[in-house]
């Protein structure tokens, strides 16, 4: 079986037997990748301490017919608050879901491997939700699945002040080429979610409004759901959270 050598992201670790884990991995050079990390769960296991969410590894696999297998692992970065604190661990499971879900197996993506590890940082510093909502924003950006704001998505047009959206037609629509199912787009929504998608997590700050954030969050929950047929399950978690 041939061996390979990459840095990875946990996205995903269930229980698979008596001491292993089946993973999700995001890695640097093959994309999304499902690899059997066996025995991990002894307290022994030299892969026991990497094989947890959103750890951040260098890691040996080799492959396989239907999934891969873990070998090896060196833990580059822990995360302590999306291990320790409920609050920002639901908000990235949130974005870890989004990525199982829409990023297809073993398809590079070097440019978003490294904005997902700016976004983990982020999550150690910044609001939890504020990070996973600006975060989806930009990851959308690589997955094909990106909403267009800056012009009409049917005549080209730029957008200037207030507009309509419709997340079926892909995104903005001038006055002129609304359609029936379009939603009010007031600008400064547009803007905000904008601010979210261009967001530089090493420099910048986020001047927030509950309002546009709620309609923000509003808008891509929709969105995502038409493309699922349901709700994310993370979904569940925050909610449950938020009435404790």
């Amino acid at each position: 079986m041939a061996m390979y050598q990459t840095e990875a992201v946990v996205l995903g670790a269930r229980n698979w037997g008596d001491a292993d884990k089946m993973m999700t991995l995001f890695t640097k050079e093959r994309g999304l990748v499902k690899a059997a990390a066996f025995g991990c769960r002894r307290p022994r296991s030299p892969l026991a301490g990497g094989m947890q969410m959103f750890s951040y590894l260098d890691v040996q696999l080799s492959e396989g017919k239907r999934v891969d297998t873990v070998r090896q692992c060196l833990l580059n970065q822990h995360y302590k608050k999306l291990s320790e604190d409920l609050t920002a661990m639901a908000y990235g499971s949130f974005v870890a879901e989004f990525l199982r879900e829409f990023l297809p197996e073993g398809q590079p993506e070097p440019r978003m491997f490294a904005q997902l590890l700016l976004i983990l940082a982020a999550f150690e510093q910044r609001n939890p939700r504020v990070t996973a909502l600006a975060a989806v924003y930009q990851l959308m950006e690589f997955t094909g699945l990106q909403l267009h704001y800056e012009h009409c998505v049917h005549c080209g047009k730029k957008i200037a002040g207030d507009a309509f959206f419709a997340a079926s037609e892909g995104g903005a629509l001038c006055g002129e080429c609304r359609t029936p199912s379009a939603k009010p787009f007031p600008a400064a929504l547009r803007h905000f979610i904008i601010g979210l998608r261009d967001f530089d997590w090493q420099q910048g700050r986020i001047q927030i409004s509950s309002t546009q954030l709620m309609a923000a969050e509003q808008l891509l929950l929709t969105y995502l759901q038409e493309l699922m047929g349901r709700p994310l399950k993370s979904l569940a978690f925050i909610q449950q959270l938020s009435m404790t």
